[in-house]
């Protein structure tokens, strides 16, 4: 579908909301303060963001937009989608000094994805085993969705939903674009062990260098452990193989993003060859 300029929906858009009580000042404000764990809608901001959203399926329900925005470009919007213009007043009033893009838009929540998506994929598994900091949760689906992995699977997050903004924004919208499935340790413990999946540990009290895994051919559930905590000894308990990355002497650890990075693509070298 062709782009739809910025100039094009203000076209459309009926009246401009300069009012925090009108009534879709206040959809957006509860949608906002919702802690649902089933939201029906969610705030998703960003043109990149949104177009990412939309190439995965994710149906938009209305976009908004400042008066004082530029002119950026909406990849895949519908025209008949619902379209606002909101005064700075109403978006200060929706926002405060929340990080907040001038386009953004009210999104139809996808279905939950489930750890049974994971089984017939080809890809390896990450396992975040505690990780708890968002930033770090979208940079993984990111490097997940580019190296291949068939999902990504979070445990003790804190996270309600994948719908949450601040991970839909760090995922770059990429969150969608695979099966990330919110679920607790016991859950994920029992799916390993049904579906038999090897499964490897990366920390830096192992002793095996991150190097021995090209020679691992079979598919792999890899789990890299909570920022403060490492991994739970349940998990760890399953480990078929344990990994270390080699660092220079005076370096204690590397961002947890960062070790599935390198772990994801020692691995795919190994299935590419």
């Amino acid at each position: 579908m062709a782009a739809v300029s910025l100039e094009q929906l203000k076209q459309t858009v009926p009246q401009s909301i300069d009012d925090p009580s009108h009534p879709v000042a206040k959809r957006l404000a509860d949608v906002l303060r919702s802690r649902s764990e089933k939201p029906r809608t969610f705030v998703l901001d960003d043109p990149e963001n949104i177009a990412q959203a939309v190439a995965c399926g994710i149906e938009l329900d209305s976009v908004y937009f400042s008066a004082s925005a530029n002119d950026p470009k909406l990849t895949g919007v519908d025209p008949g989608v619902p379209r606002y213009c909101l005064s700075e007043s109403v978006i200060q009033n929706l926002f405060g000094t929340q990080k907040h893009s001038r386009i953004f838009t009210l999104a139809r929540t996808p279905k939950k994805r489930s750890l049974g998506e994971l089984a017939g994929g080809r890809g390896d598994i990450l396992i975040l085993d505690g990780v708890r900091i968002v930033g770090n949760i979208g940079a993984i689906i990111r490097t997940a969705c580019a190296l291949g992995a068939a999902g990504v699977v979070v445990i003790n997050s804190g996270l309600s939903t994948i719908v949450d903004r601040r991970l839909v924004r760090a995922s770059r919208g990429l969150v969608f674009a695979m099966p990330v499935v919110l679920t607790t340790r016991a859950e994920c413990i029992a799916f390993v062990r049904q579906k038999q999946l090897a499964l490897a540990t990366l920390s830096a009290s192992a002793t095996e260098p991150l190097s021995s895994i090209r020679t691992v051919r079979e598919r792999l559930a890899l789990v890299l452990g909570g920022e403060r905590e490492g991994l739970s000894r349940e998990l760890d308990a399953l480990a078929t193989h344990r990994y270390a990355i080699l660092m220079a002497s005076g370096v204690e650890s590397l961002n947890v993003s960062v070790t599935a990075g390198i772990a994801l693509y020692e691995h795919a070298v190994s299935a590419s060859h």
